[in-house]
């Protein structure tokens, strides 16, 4: 009797393993014969999967399915990524753009780049990063109250600041908010103070920026 496939140990179902031997015992308890089957190698060949496309590559997961003798190729192709998202622009009112551009020039002319780069921030009051000031800025804007230790904003700075910064962009008129303190005057104490040189040199930067048509309620040429 033989059992082929109930013998665990030798299930004979791989031909490439046992060459078709089958072992069978004439009784329960004797001695078992082997009987080789017929058995023809399968001959291997190279599988190769070809795509009738210009690239000659699919980006995407490839499943293979067999169906009927046949073999079909499908390509599932991610997904799109989805398009970034722009946030708009805000386009700063000429006067302001102006005055921003006349502090920088002052700083650039003194050779303070560092300290230029630090206006677009400072006049929108947007978070100062630690290593963009450097120590002996960031003192003397400590000093003179424009920010505390953390690097913060003072009140009072933060008040003035927005005050000129709302007429300037042509969203309020209210210069009481801007206090006895005019533009000029405003724009040359934080140049001192972002060159890190004596206050009295104020009057000095302040005429340079007169001269580039910071008066002292607005700018002068802003198209």
């Amino acid at each position: 009797m033989g059992f082929p496939s109930l013998a665990s140990e030798f299930p004979n179902d791989n031909a490439e393993i046992s060459a078709g031997a089958i072992w069978i015992g004439a009784e329960l308890t004797g001695p078992a014969r082997l009987e080789l089957a017929p058995y023809e190698p399968v001959k291997v060949e190279a599988f190769v999967l070809f795509f009738e496309d210009e690239d000659g590559y699919v980006d995407g997961p490839v499943q293979l399915e067999l169906s009927d003798g046949s073999l079909s190729v499908s390509v599932h192709a991610p997904a799109p990524a989805p398009a970034p998202t722009v946030e708009p622009t805000i386009q700063a009112a000429p006067a302001f753009a102006h005055f921003e551009a006349a502090l920088t020039g002052a700083l650039m002319a003194e050779g303070a780049s560092r300290s230029a780069a630090l206006v677009p921030r400072l006049l929108r009051l947007e978070s100062l990063p630690a290593d963009a000031v450097s120590k002996e800025v960031r003192l003397t804007l400590q000093s003179r109250g424009y920010i505390d230790g953390n690097t913060r904003y003072s009140p009072k700075f933060r008040q003035l600041c927005g005050a000129w910064s709302a007429v300037l962009q042509g969203s309020s008129q209210d210069f009481a908010a801007c206090g006895t303190t005019t533009l000029d005057r405003f724009g040359a104490d934080l140049l001192a103070a972002l060159l890190a040189v004596p206050a009295t040199r104020s009057e000095e930067l302040r005429r340079q920026l007169r001269k580039s048509g910071i008066a002292a309620f607005g700018v002068l040429e802003a198209a």
